[in-house]
């Protein structure tokens, strides 16, 4: 099976997500999931902040890049990918101005621009399950494993079928999901891959990570019902 998207291209959604970040205002604050998974202590994760510092973050669709400037709070050497040069240059712009320096590539999920075994950690805030024409979710978790150092930790979150984003998708095979509506007018046509259950997550993940830790968030922020599941596992 292929999946590919109703344009077999991403370039006008790719320019929309360009048009979105550029209008965003200059000052950014970390994700609540972010600041909890990194900041946090909780039964089931926790990490230690001494074991941080130093260590190689590549924050995966970093947006806005509003994520970036705790990273490098926490002393950690910051890098990133997102789909357009135009995005990587508006964010890097942002972040020098507030004396935060960190190194932005274009790149997608399943094609990463570094070399393997190149960071301690990975951060998908909301970004890992975007799938590129002919591309399946294990395509995305197989790239991500390949740049990671092995015992190196991958933070993501991922959606579950009553995120508000699915509201009226089409499956198009294996929890692919084409998105039909979006209330900020940019992911119209994308796919993305949702989850259903743990042991949907824990099967995707197997066979390059272990010690796969899944919490969730189920917020409404004012209509859009934010479902997740929050997830923390270790390289092989």
């Amino acid at each position: 099976m292929t999946i590919g998207s109703k344009t077999e291209s991403n370039k006008e959604g790719d320019s929309k997500y360009s048009d979105y970040y550029k209008s965003n205002s200059l000052k950014v604050y970390p994700s609540e999931f972010v600041v909890r998974a990194f900041l946090g202590s909780y039964p089931k994760h926790k990490l230690d902040k001494e074991q941080i510092v130093g260590k190689s973050i590549l924050d995966l669709g970093f947006g806005d890049g509003r994520n970036m400037q705790l990273f490098h709070n926490l002393g950690m050497d910051v890098y990133g990918i997102e789909i357009t040069q135009e995005i990587c240059d508006v964010v890097s712009s942002r972040l020098e101005a507030d004396g935060v320096n960190v190194e932005t590539r274009v790149g997608r999920n399943a094609q990463i621009p570094y070399e393997s075994e190149s960071f301690d950690y990975v951060l998908a805030s909301s970004s890992c399950y975007y799938m590129d024409p002919g591309k399946k979710y294990g395509d995305n978790v197989q790239e991500i494993a390949r740049v990671l150092k092995p015992g190196g930790v991958f933070i993501h979150s991922v959606p579950m079928p009553t995120t508000f984003i699915m509201k009226n998708s089409i499956d198009r095979g294996e929890g692919h999901m084409e998105i039909t509506e979006d209330p900020y007018g940019v992911r119209v046509g994308y796919i993305l891959k949702k989850f259903d259950d743990e042991d949907e997550i824990r099967e995707s993940l197997d066979p390059y990570f272990y010690d796969i830790r899944i919490g969730s968030c189920r917020d409404d922020f004012w209509g859009d019902s934010v479902h997740l599941w929050l997830v923390v596992c270790t390289k092989k």
